[in-house]
């Protein structure tokens, strides 16, 4: 395992326009507190591969570019992105044009918290990460979707590497590389674990909402999405968009930089599938290895 910092609070570790952002733990993207502020790491890479996005923070660059797209997409025309508290002021002043769409999320003003079913599990709330409800010109609730993001979680520690930055040197690992790479990898597993069942029961709530007429999207780097599809065995049914669907959507840094500094945060592939597409394929999986592999692997151990 290997892994190298490819963006430091936003840019190319040393790049003199992140130290400011550095100094203060500060986020370049949502212009707040870093949420990972011991090591600042946007975006990582193994010893070969691209930069992948390592946080979720960095994919709400743009002005949250995301939550635009996915609203033109699904509401059907040019969406204007509104705080809930605004919603009220602008139905007041006879503002509403019926293309508001209130976000509900974390950095917006007001999250959303789930009751869980009664007697069933832990008491208390659970949040997606976002909603996108269209309002009407009356102010009340037209239509809405949900929007889970995600990132690549890693094993491992690349703290060295983040000291390093932090004291604006360049970090040259054991094997003499700079810039060096650690002793850390990607936690790929952890897409089959924990986000997939996640998405399954998430996807199940909203289908019974009358208003959640798109279902479910969950935004990730284009890396995490072909890990998906691998593991659900790629043979998993396309739909339209509905109220019974997941739309996973993938996306990746871009190559250039801008004026600033920092790599544009880049559209590649959407794929929609249902709900029950996606349980099924988790569940019985068609993409197996052959037969008695572990036989063998054991086998073989024990004749070294």
């Amino acid at each position: 395992m290997a892994l190298r910092i490819t963006e430091f609070f936003g840019r190319e570790p040393l790049n003199p326009l992140s130290a400011a952002d550095a100094a203060a733990r500060n986020c370049p993207f949502i212009l707040q507190r870093c949420i990972k502020p011991n090591h600042g790491a946007c975006s990582l890479a193994q010893l070969k591969g691209p930069a992948v996005i390592a946080c979720p923070n960095r994919l709400y660059a743009e002005n949250h570019k995301i939550l635009a797209e996915i609203a033109d997409r699904i509401f059907g025309f040019s969406s204007v992105l509104v705080r809930p508290a605004d919603v009220k002021i602008m139905h007041a002043a006879g503002a509403l044009t019926g293309k508001e769409v209130a976000v509900f999320g974390r950095y917006w003003g007001q999250e959303l918290p789930l009751q869980r079913p009664q007697g069933k599990g832990k008491a208390g709330n659970y949040f997606v990460d976002w909603i996108l409800a269209r309002i009407d010109v009356d102010g009340t609730l037209a239509e809405f979707t949900a929007v889970e993001v995600q990132t690549i979680d890693t094993t491992g520690n690349y703290g060295e590497q983040a000291a390093s930055y932090f004291a604006e040197r360049p970090f040259t690992d054991r094997q003499g590389r700079t810039p060096g790479f650690s002793d850390a990898g990607f936690n790929w597993e952890n897409v089959n674990k924990r986000i997939l069942p996640q998405l399954i029961y998430k996807g199940h709530v909203l289908r019974r909402e009358v208003r959640c007429t798109k279902g479910l999207f969950f935004v990730c780097p284009i890396e995490v999405l072909e890990k998906v599809k691998a593991r659900l065995g790629n043979a998993m049914q396309q739909y339209v968009i509905a109220n019974s669907t997941i739309t996973f959507r993938g996306y990746k840094l871009g190559s250039g930089v801008n004026a600033d500094g920092i790599r544009p945060l880049e559209f590649v592939e959407e794929f929609t599938t249902a709900v029950d597409e996606v349980a099924r394929a988790l569940t019985f999986p068609n993409n197996l290895p052959g037969m008695n592999v572990y036989e063998r692997a054991i086998n073989q151990a024990l004749s070294k």
